[in-house]
C-alpha cells in the first residue's frame, strides 16, 4: 500500500469513528450521560484501572512465552518495552492491526530473526481472538435460556469455527509443506518459507500454546470484570451474565480495522447489545467511553517509554544482537 493510500485509509477510519460517535450523541441525552458520570463510585473506577494493568501484565507474559517458544534470545525487559510501545501507538492506529504492526516491526529490529518475531505476533493475535470467541461461545450457550439470541450465537459459532480452522491450518504439517514448496518457487530462503517453518515450530510447543490460551482466557475474564465493575460504579444494574455474553463479541467488533482504537464501533456495540437487556442507552454509551478511556490509560506506559527512550532501545538491542551473531559466527 502506497503512502497516499495509507493516509486515505487512516482518515477514512477517523471519519468512521467520529461519524459513529456523533451519530450516537445525536440520539442520546447528554445531560443524562453527565449524571451517570457524576455518580460513579471512584473507588470502583480505580479498582477497574488496577485490573487493566493486570491484564496488560498477562498479555506481556503471553507474548513472551510465544517468543521464547521459538528460541529467540532477547532481553525480557526489551520485550516488555516493545509491547507497551505497540499498545500505546495502537491506541491511535487502526483497530486490530495497528498495534500488532508496530510490535512486529519494532521487535524484528531486535533480532536477526525477523520472520520468527513476526510469527510470534501473529500467533499471539490468533490465540487472543480464539480466547475471546470461546468465552463468548460458552457464555451464550450456558445462558441461552436467559438471553436467547440465535443470530449472535450463530455469528460467534461461525467465527469460532473459522478461527479454530485457521489455527489448525497454521499448525498443519501438510499445509506447512505446501507453503514451503510455494516459497521455494520464489527463491531460496524466501520469507514465505521461513514464515511457514516458524509457525510450524509451535506444533512442537503445544504445552506452551495451552498456557498462552489460558492466559488469554484470563485476559478476557478481566475485560468482562472491568466492564462489570464500571457498570456497578455507575449503578447501571445489569447482571454479570450479560457481560459474559456481550463483552467477547464486542471485543471482536472493536478489533475490526474500520475505526481508530475501536472508538465508534465499540460505542455502538455497547449501546446496541446492553440496551436490549434493560441498561439505559445513555449509561451504556458512558460505559463504553470509560472502557476505551481506561484502555488508553493502561497503554500510557508505552507513551512514557517513548518519551524517555523513543525507539532507541530497539536500535541498541539490534546492535547488540549483531555483535552476538558475529561472535557466535
Amino acid at each position: 500500500m502506497s503512502a497516499s493510500s495509507r493516509k486515505v485509509s487512516f482518515f477514512v477510519r477517523i471519519a468512521v469513528s467520529v461519524g459513529l460517535i456523533a451519530f450516537m450523541l445525536s440520539r442520546l441525552d447528554f445531560e443524562n450521560m453527565v449524571r451517570f458520570l457524576r455518580r460513579a463510585d471512584l473507588s470502583l473506577v480505580f479498582l477497574t484501572l488496577v485490573t487493566v494493568f493486570v491484564d496488560r501484565s498477562f498479555m506481556v507474559v503471553r507474548w513472551m512465552k510465544l517468543v521464547e517458544a521459538l528460541d529467540i534470545e532477547v532481553d525480557r525487559l526489551r520485550v516488555v518495552k516493545i509491547f507497551f510501545l505497540s499498545t500505546f501507538f495502537g491506541s491511535f492506529l487502526p483497530s486490530g492491526v495497528g498495534g500488532e504492526a508496530v510490535r512486529a516491526v519494532s521487535f524484528s529490529r531486535l533480532t536477526s530473526r525477523g520472520v520468527e518475531s513476526i510469527a510470534s505476533v501473529v500467533m499471539d493475535r490468533l490465540i487472543g481472538l480464539l480466547s475471546m470467541l470461546l468465552m463468548g461461545l460458552v457464555s451464550l450457550t450456558v445462558f441461552y435460556r436467559m438471553y436467547p439470541h440465535p443470530a449472535l450465537l450463530g455469528v460467534v459459532v461461525l467465527l469460532s469455527v473459522g478461527t479454530i480452522v485457521g489455527l489448525a491450518l497454521v499448525l498443519s504439517r501438510r499445509m506447512q509443506a505446501r507453503v514451503v514448496s510455494l516459497g521455494g518457487r520464489l527463491g531460496e530462503d524466501s520469507w514465505v518459507s521461513r514464515a511457514a517453518l516458524a509457525m510450524g515450530r509451535y506444533r512442537d510447543r503445544l504445552g506452551t500454546l495451552g498456557v498462552v490460551l489460558l492466559l488469554s482466557i484470563g485476559v478476557q475474564g478481566l475485560r468482562v470484570l472491568q466492564a462489570y465493575l464500571l457498570s456497578e460504579a455507575m449503578d447501571l444494574g445489569t447482571p454479570l451474565i450479560y457481560f459474559l455474553c456481550f463483552i467477547p463479541p464486542i471485543l471482536v467488533v472493536t478489533m475490526l480495522p474500520i475505526s481508530v482504537g475501536g472508538w465508534g464501533t465499540a460505542n455502538v456495540a455497547y449501546v446496541a447489545l446492553f440496551s436490549q437487556v434493560g441498561m439505559d442507552p445513555d449509561g451504556a454509551f458512558v460505559l463504553s467511553v470509560l472502557i476505551l478511556a481506561l484502555g488508553v490509560i493502561g497503554n500510557l506506559p508505552g507513551g512514557l517509554i517513548y518519551a524517555w527512550e523513543g525507539f532507541s532501545s530497539s536500535q541498541t538491542a539490534q546492535a547488540s544482537e549483531a555483535r552476538r551473531s558475529s561472535e557466535n559466527g
